[in-house]
């Protein structure tokens, strides 16, 4: 009796100390992650995409939820949680950018905390998924995510995401179906946050056998209602809420400059470049050069992913959690090898890793962690671990500052990549232009327009600087240039430009002024029928019917003027 009780009190004994152990492991994950991070506190906000998701966004300031969760925006993403978080963060601080970035902080903390959970729930001791999870909490790739308020969108789909897979490991050991019913709603959650959460039903399957589950009848139903919702939301996503449907006629741009082959070897390229940053981050950047052409590097970049890919495939046998690990990051960054296809400018960004990475950090974990169970080369193991968290925290730490405000952030991008990446010049020239700095603006724009000769954009902030100088002939040689790049109707001329309804506004309005009165009302035509709920227009073509003697035309715009929202005078 005395032996039993001394042995269930040492098993007690024995428990106690391992979620002590536990704990404090938790507990240093989360204290080094927040060290790190601790700068992203004193940064501001950025022009980049911070103004169109938050503090110039409508939905922010006076949206309702029904609003956010209806209505298409000009960010042309789907994100109604991310943008219900600022909404409130909006009406408790307004602008001031410090909440903003305290709560991606602690969505990262708590992202981090949930990846520790799950490394350990498949497998990893409870040091080496603290390992794992410092990883992925300190990786200088998670910069972008934290430090950048707009990112928000990952760390809260990140949160539920990783919720979700959590509780789907626990309800294929439980069985239990409130487990499954709480992956469905973290899942929901997570769509809502960001769209890239429709590959967790593939997690779920790739879960399923990673973990020897019996593929039944009840294992494949349970899904169809995931795949289901990823389906619908996915559709939606890509249709529905797409304000703007921008087409770029940049023959630089990758989707005009490469046909699909190269496209797709471009997609493989940015694979092995993302395997190699998991643990050599050699690079990190806002933007990334867009390539002219298909070099070496590129051929040799596709070619390894095809090896890696199917070389993890081959090992599944003997590597089970190699294979599982390179699946989840490759389920995970599939849909963002070519983002190319919908934003010209982005290739190679960091904030896609941001789930897809966990992957490779679980395969880096476990082979370390059975490294280190042969006694000679624990100590390798563990010297190699330490070294890569050091050099981590380093990168991590010397990279934050940049995001500090959008003239920081674009200078870092230009001094890596000079003359390469037109939009740096032009984000940054954005900021000089806002801060008075306009002859430091004008420099700017004029780089981005040496760098990319048919650049919409730089031709219409350039055309800015120019009617403020009243530079009247070189605005409408801007308004010019701007308006022979972008078409006034996409596809077939069935959807119409919006952004094109402005610059014909304005050039109208100096061509009224010129008394070039007939190609103002022809600018003017166009404009509304881009734009037919902007009263500024009729406004401006009832004025030059006035100075035409069209009274009676003059007095129909000025009411339709006061009907969509301005009151005009019709004396």
């Amino acid at each position: 009796m005395k032996i039993d009780n001394l042995v269930r009190e040492k098993g007690t004994e024995d428990m106690s100390r391992k979620k002590k152990s536990d704990y404090i492991v938790i507990l240093m994950v989360l204290i080094v992650t927040a060290l790190v991070f601790s700068g992203s506190l004193k940064l501001g906000w950025t022009n980049w995409d911070d103004d169109l998701y938050v503090y110039n966004n409508r939905l922010v300031k006076e949206g309702t939820i029904k609003d956010i969760f209806t209505k298409p925006a000009d960010y042309n993403t789907y994100n109604p949680l991310v943008i219900v978080s600022f909404v409130l963060e909006w009406k408790l601080v307004k602008d001031n950018p410090f909440l903003y970035h305290l709560d991606n902080l602690l969505l990262h903390l708590l992202c981090t905390f949930l990846a520790l959970l799950f490394f350990r729930s498949i497998g990893l001791s409870i040091w080496w998924s603290g390992f794992a999870a410092l990883l992925f909490g300190i990786h200088p790739l998670r910069v972008e995510s934290v430090a950048w308020i707009t990112e928000r969108k990952d760390l809260l789909y990140g949160t539920f995401y990783l919720a979700a897979l959590l509780v789907y490991v626990r309800y294929i050991f439980s069985g239990k179906n409130t487990h499954l019913l709480l992956a469905f709603i973290f899942f929901v959650f997570s769509l809502f946050s960001k769209v890239q959460a429709v590959t967790l039903p593939l997690m779920m399957v790739l879960l399923d056998w990673y973990l020897k589950r019996n593929i039944d009848r009840k294992a494949i139903m349970e899904k169809v209602v995931f795949f289901a919702i990823a389906l619908i939301i996915g559709l939606l996503g890509s249709t529905l809420f797409m304000k703007n449907v921008y087409i770029t006629t940049d023959s630089n741009a990758i989707v005009n400059a490469f046909n699909v082959p190269e496209q797709i070897i471009l997609g493989l390229f940015a694979y092995t470049v993302y395997i190699l940053k998991s643990v050599f981050p050699y690079a990190t950047s806002a933007v990334y050069p867009i390539p002219t052409a298909l070099h070496v590097e590129h051929w040799a970049g596709a070619a390894l992913a095809v090896v890696i890919f199917f070389s993890a495939l081959a090992v599944w046998r003997k590597y089970r959690f190699v294979t599982f690990g390179v699946l989840f990051f490759t389920f995970n960054i599939f849909l963002l090898l070519m983002p190319f296809l919908a934003n010209e400018s982005a290739l190679l960004n960091d904030h896609y890793t941001y789930i897809a990475y966990a992957g490779l950090f679980f395969v880096v974990a476990m082979s370390m962690q059975q490294l280190s169970e042969k006694t000679p080369c624990r100590l390798i193991a563990s010297g190699f671990a330490i070294a890569l968290l050091i050099v981590f925290c380093a990168l991590t730490v010397k990279y934050i500052p940049v995001w500090k405000n959008s003239e920081t952030l674009w200078t870092d991008v230009i001094e890596k990549y000079p003359r390469k990446i037109a939009i740096a010049y032009l984000n940054r020239g954005h900021f000089f232009y806002e801060n008075n700095q306009s002859d430091k603006a004008l420099d700017d724009f004029n780089t981005a327009i040496e760098i990319d000769p048919e650049y919409p954009l730089a031709y219409l902030d350039r055309s800015s600087i120019y009617l403020d100088r009243n530079d009247i002939e070189k605005v409408l040689k801007d308004y010019n240039h701007y308006l022979s790049f972008l078409p006034p109707f996409y596809i077939n001329g069935n959807i119409p430009n919006p952004l094109v309804s402005d610059v014909l506004g304005n050039r109208g309005v100096i061509y009224s002024k010129m008394g070039l009165y007939e190609k103002a009302l022809v600018d003017f035509d166009m404009a509304i029928k881009l734009k037919p709920l902007n009263p500024t227009n009729y406004l401006n073509r009832a004025s030059t019917y006035y100075k035409l003697g069209r009274v009676d035309e003059a007095k129909k715009d000025m009411l339709t003027a006061e009907k969509i929202g301005i009151a005009a005078d019709q004396r």
